[in-house]
């Protein structure tokens, strides 16, 4: 039981689960809000398509516990279930990289502090998409802007082995296939938020988002508002309506497994996810279960043919039939291994994950 408290006391208690052991998409979010709002759509999507997705805020509201209420209570709104991480980095205001690098100089930290954050988190968590915060903070952000660029470095960094023996030691390398930036202007993909979502009772990823955002009371007052929501003469209902800083367009900073196709509306071309590999698993385990039951079958004919051959004249005993089921025995393992190989490689290479 994960217990949510505020200044009047315990708020509301939900059956949190821990985070992920492995994710399919790891979003690294400044601040909690931005999750429902730069990067709009991407959780309900992942969570309606049964892709495993773990957040990651590179700063934390300690000073602020209301925050931190929200955080929860808008993760559980569009369908989180496994907690957060939230880093040791205090939310601090700044308007370019420079002030925020002095920010959070006087307070003890540094670039490289942030870098080795996201690298134990991409050790951590192996995902086949990681997505971060536009490379000009969204409206100028200054600690959007070093979140962005501690991404970028620790992408290549995490699977560098002589990078932080620390979480090399704990978790081992990972080169993440794909990388995705907010807004990035090379090799854009425009996501596919706008759709209705059976699992969300017809509402899109982006009307889910908006949803989240509701729990984010603190920030109600801000300019984020009306520009995620509209206003009650003119609401927005569809991410495109929304002109600057429009959610849903990203591009492809990293990938190790290819290029997106022209139509690309996901993340998750060329990548195989934990879905899909339990999918495989159980497709196999059906196969291995027909092939045990015919080799059982074979097991059988195989002592009766040695019976008969035992009742026979030695001149009359035809070994052939030893030696061909003997061969059928030891070929079944070469079979599974070539469909297993079949079957993933076709996951890796098909043109849509869903």
């Amino acid at each position: 039981m994960f217990f949510i408290f505020c200044f009047s006391g315990i708020i509301y208690a939900e059956e949190w689960n821990d985070p992920l052991g492995k994710a399919d998409l790891l979003l690294f979010s400044s601040h909690a809000d931005d999750e429902h709002l730069f990067f709009a759509g991407v959780l309900p999507y992942c969570v309606a398509n049964e892709i495993k997705a773990q957040v990651v805020y590179t700063t934390n509201h300690n000073d602020n516990p209301i925050r931190n209420t929200e955080l929860l209570q808008g993760l559980w709104a569009v369908g989180i279930r496994n907690k957060p991480v939230i880093s040791r980095f205090p939310d601090l205001f700044s308007e370019s990289l420079e002030e925020a690098l002095r920010a959070y100089k006087s307070r003890g930290f540094t670039e490289d502090d942030f870098i080795v954050f996201c690298v134990e988190n991409i050790r951590r968590f192996k995902p086949q998409v990681a997505v971060g915060h536009d490379i000009n903070g969204e409206y100028g952000h200054g600690t959007h802007i070093l979140s962005s660029r501690a991404l970028m470095k620790a992408v290549v960094l995490a699977g560098d082995e002589n990078y932080h023996k620390k979480s090399f030691a704990e978790y081992g390398v990972w080169d993440t296939p794909k990388t995705y930036i907010n807004l990035w202007n090379e090799r854009r993909i425009s996501l596919s938020i706008n759709e209705p979502l059976h699992f969300f009772n017809g509402k899109t990823a982006f009307q889910v988002s908006q949803y989240g955002f509701t729990y984010h009371k603190s920030q109600h007052w801000t300019w984020f508002n009306g520009w995620l929501n509209g206003t009650a003469q003119s609401p927005i209902r569809n991410s495109k309506q929304i002109r600057r800083y429009q959610p849903g367009n990203y591009g492809l900073y990293r990938t190790v497994v290819g290029e997106d196709s022209a139509d690309a509306a996901d993340f998750f071309e060329n990548t195989v996810l934990i879905k899909d590999i339990k999918r495989l698993k159980d497709i196999l385990k059906g196969v291995i279960e027909k092939i045990a039951v015919k080799t059982e079958s074979a097991a059988e004919a195989e002592d009766t043919v040695i019976a008969e051959a035992q009742g026979e004249p030695e001149n009359d005993i035809k070994p052939e039939k030893f030696e061909n089921i003997q061969l059928y025995l030891k070929l079944i393992p070469v079979f599974i291994i070539i469909l297993a190989a079949v079957l993933l490689l076709f996951l890796r290479n098909r043109s849509k994950s869903m």
